[in-house]
Parts: structure tokens; sequence; C-alpha cells
């Protein structure tokens, strides 16, 4: 399986969003997409974007003043969308 990463840092919204979701329609099934982000408007603008694919899972954490954005393409059968956030240190 193929992972895809993207740095983010430093771009404003809505380029983060747009990228994001550009690269989460390009996922093949079971492929996720890591992204670094530091706009903290991405941390709402995204999740609400991806209501649009709901075979896919997304996960948010804080790394300091950058935030991790996991977004994984759910495998066929495994359609269980979930939404999580870890705003620990």
């Amino acid at each position: 399986m193929d992972d895809d990463a993207l740095d983010l840092c430093g771009k404003i919204c809505p380029y983060p969003v747009v990228a994001i979701v550009r690269e989460v329609a390009r996922l093949r099934p079971g492929q996720k997409l890591r992204c670094m982000v530091d706009d903290p408007l991405a941390l709402k603008s995204v999740p609400e974007e991806l209501e649009e694919f709901p075979d896919v899972s997304l996960t948010i954490s804080s790394r300091g003043s950058v935030w991790e954005v996991i977004v994984k393409r759910q495998l066929k059968g495994n359609q269980d969308h979930e939404h999580e956030r870890d705003h620990g240190p």
C-alpha cells in the first residue's frame, strides 16, 4: 500500500482544504494520506469538505502548533465513517 504525505504548513485556507480534497479523490481503497497543517481554519473546513466521501476515515492530532491530518480510504465493505480528534499535547 502506497501512502502519500502533504506538508501544507504555511498555506492558508482554502488552499490546504482544496489540496487535501484533491488528493483524497485520488486515493485507492486501503490507501491513506498524511497531511501537516498549521492553519486552524483547516481543522473546521477539512472535516466538512470530506463529508462528501462516505468511505474515508479522518484523524486529526495536535503536534504543538501543527496538526497532523490522516485520511484513510476504507476498503470496500468496510465503510465505517469515523472522525476522530485528538487535541492532546
